[in-house]
């Protein structure tokens, strides 16, 4: 049995046990139960089904069982239990994980005596006791790597226990309460326990996870809430057969605060699982215009010649004037760092590649906070010359909330490779923006307490990110950022964010983020339990978002009733019209906006759109000419002005029109459009000159030129050219 064949069958048997197809379930675990060939897992399964068996008949006797659905409920768990515990043995004696490497590692704790508990305790707080009195490089390096192999024994022990008992519980205790053991060691091995609990289910980790949802040092606090966050949405229903984990699930609403941090966690989660789409905008809208400017910046101001001289101090005039033509490259990129500074993940695609080295080889470095007392970074910083201040940029990287804990390895992983001048100038620039950030986050940290709880959020949520989309042998894991998570149907997610405010606060969220399919079911259900204007308004926008354009309509005439004049609703109103065909109800919407608003360019040019649709070009070059008048500047204009001179055969003020496009910035329809003008008033020789230059323009696309032209064709067969004369004027372009 391959990997994906048991993990289809174990999914089958979690979904029919879910769905109260026990019987199903149970021949599939049957089959499990030979593969293993185990007493301790037949027997188990016999017990069950010896159960269930029973269960069935007394049920359909002359008297009911009381206790049946409880009996039901602990053999559905039993059953869970047991395939878990299947699929993890078939798993690792055939060697289907990937894990049999770290097996070595792990320290078996049901042959630990107290005492040698303790005694692996001491040894943890003595190399962090230690630490602080080393001076020599190579002490630290060969410290740190002793100390790193012992956490790595623990975090892969941990991660690859089924079930936590005793020993394992008491050490962690032990760890954790220990003042002088500094907080990466303690997060890193709740990283362990969530991960472990991700891989096989238990009652016990989750009770873990949840005891440390109130630490007092943040970094351990939010690892055990987003753990136990993830942990809750990937097993949200399976839970449901887990009275005690629910209740303390819903002992969180007993503490606002918790609740409050429950919910940064879950809005950090939504930009998670935005990431491919914000590193898709990024490669494809922000990078190709800060290109774009850098390729026009080197052509227009020859930045070689520039930097062939000596005086590289001087700034160049020219530069203030063109970034004035190039506004674009300003909008990006304040997006850029907007979506930063709001924790979306915009350097996964910087970082991706870079995650190559042979430290990320190791699982438990992809959870590990970032500390310059690594061996790794002790040995990469070692290389750097003495003109680098290495102890503060480890600083500075190490409270930097710019980046995340892997990508901060990766980052001094690679820097080491630069040349010394280049490396030098990077990590000059790079201690100037850790600093600038520091300084502004401290700042900020004075007025919102809960700031250093929502950066550790991001970055730890980006590491999780990191290893669940880039290790190597991710797949063994489910990848926990693969759901939509829907609050109104899950009972697990309900319980954690089902209040009125935070469903308002999440609706708001996803609406801000253009997520309008997972906003909608929110503020719908929001305005059922009471209605209101602006929840209408969202509502709309939202179905108007997402192509519903008729239903957008509908509730938008219910929002009129609270409020006919507004301007808003008006525009939005018409613009649904206009999508859903009913051209009169939309001119009528844009006729009140500009009775509101007379000089409002964009209404009055969207309302001689729309005269256009309808196709009544006189009216619509009214609104045109109005536009032209109070916007002379605006040479767009033009070409609407062009194109319905040229519909009502008004030629020479269409050819005025289109040569005003043609000397400022043409398109290949703009020399198309001339072209016709020209052959309506028989000057062929320009007409021929005009639509050569639109086929040159197109890049020579012949199939979009007999196109389009085919489609301009009834406004030359209205005054009386024919077919074949059309026909022959396309080729004799196409040949010329």
């Amino acid at each position: 049995m391959m990997y994906t064949e048991l993990n289809n069958l174990y999914k089958t048997i979690e979904t029919d046990i879910l769905g109260n197809r026990l019987r199903d379930a149970l021949k599939s675990i049957e089959r499990l139960s030979k593969e293993v060939s185990l007493s301790e897992y037949s027997d188990r399964y016999s017990n069950i089904f010896t159960t269930y068996e029973n269960m069935l008949k007394y049920s359909f006797g002359s008297t009911p069982d009381p206790q049946r659905s409880k009996i039901y409920n602990n053999l559905q768990l039993s059953a869970l239990e047991l395939a878990d515990d299947l699929r993890d043995k078939l798993g690792s004696d055939r060697h289907l994980f990937n894990f049999s490497k770290y097996y070595s590692e792990n320290i078996n704790f049901k042959n630990l005596t107290d005492s040698e508990i303790d005694s692996l305790f001491q040894k943890v707080l003595e190399y962090e006791l230690i630490e602080t009195t080393l001076d020599s490089i190579e002490v630290k390096k060969t410290h740190s790597v002793n100390k790193e192999q012992l956490i790595g024994k623990l975090f892969y022990t941990f991660l690859f226990t089924n079930q936590l008992k005793y020993g394992e519980k008491k050490l962690l205790e032990l760890i954790i309460s220990e003042k002088e053991i500094g907080w990466r060691i303690k997060s890193l091995l709740i990283s362990s326990v969530t991960l472990s609990l991700i891989r096989h289910f238990d009652r016990e980790k989750f009770y873990t996870l949840f005891e440390y949802c109130q630490h007092e040092e943040t970094e351990i606090r939010q690892r055990a809430i987003i753990g136990m966050f993830l942990c809750s949405l990937m097993y949200q229903k399976r839970l449901v057969l887990y009275q005690d984990i629910i209740e303390r699930l819903e002992s969180v609403s007993d503490n606002s605060l918790l609740q409050e941090r429950f919910l940064s966690v879950f809005v950090q989660y939504i930009r998670a699982i935005e990431t491919e789409k914000i590193t898709k905008k990024i490669q494809e809208e922000i990078v190709p215009e800060v290109m774009k400017i850098k390729s026009e910046l080197e052509d227009k101001l020859k930045l070689d010649e520039i930097l062939s001289k000596d005086s590289f101090d001087e700034k160049n005039p020219e530069w203030q004037n063109f970034f004035k033509d190039a506004p674009n490259v300003y909008q990006k990129l304040e997006q850029f760092s907007k979506m930063q500074i709001e924790g979306a993940d915009v350097f996964i695609g910087a970082f991706a590649m870079l995650k190559h080295f042979k430290f990320f080889e190791s699982m438990v470095n992809w959870f590990a906070p970032f500390g310059s007392n690594k061996a790794e970074i002790i040995e990469a910083f070692g290389k750097f010359n003495e003109d680098t201040n290495v102890l503060a940029l480890a600083e500075g990287l190490e409270k930097s909330p710019v980046l995340c804990n892997s990508d901060k390895y990766s980052f001094c992983f690679n820097i080491q490779f630069l040349p010394v001048q280049q490396r030098k100038m990077v990590l000059d620039m790079f201690k100037m923006e850790i600093d600038s950030m520091a300084e502004m986050q401290d700042d900020e940290q004075k007025i919102n307490s809960e700031l250093k709880s929502k950066i550790v959020n991001a970055q730890y949520m980006q590491d999780l990110y990191r290893f669940f989309k880039l290790y190597p042998y991710r797949k063994v894991f489910i990848d926990v950022f693969t759901s939509k998570p829907d609050i109104l149907e899950s009972k697990v997610l309900n319980i954690l964010f089902g209040y009125k405010k935070h469903i308002r606060d999440i609706a708001e969220f996803y609406f801000a983020s253009d997520q309008y399919k997972m906003a909608y079911p929110l503020f719908e259900y929001l305005n059922k339990k009471e209605e209101s204007f602006q929840l209408l308004e969202k509502i709309g926008f939202c179905l108007q978002n997402t192509g519903n354009y008729q239903a957008a309509i509908d509730i938008y005439k219910r929002a009129e009733i609270y409020n006919n004049k507004n301007l808003w609703l008006i525009k939005k109103l018409g613009y649904c019209y206009r999508k859903v065909g009913l051209l009169d109800e939309a001119i009528q919407q844009y006729l009140k906006v500009i009775k509101i608003e007379p000089d409002d360019y964009s209404s009055l040019a969207y309302l001689g759109q729309l005269y256009i649709d309808n196709n009544n070009f006189e009216q619509a070059l009214t609104y045109y000419y109005k536009v032209e008048y109070n916007d002379k500047k605006n040479i767009k204009v033009c070409r609407p002005i062009g194109w319905c001179s040229f519909v009502l055969g008004k030629y020479d003020i269409a050819i005025k029109y289109f040569q005003k496009i043609i000397n400022k910035n043409p398109n290949k329809s703009d020399y198309m459009n001339i072209g016709h003008c020209y052959w309506l008033t028989n000057q062929l020789s320009k007409a021929l000159d005009s639509y050569r230059e639109s086929v040159k323009v197109s890049n020579f696309d012949i199939g979009w030129f007999r196109e389009a032209f085919r489609n301009d064709s009834k406004y030359f067969i209205e005054k009386e050219f024919e077919e074949l004369e059309i026909s022959l004027m396309i080729d004799y372009v196409l040949i010329g």
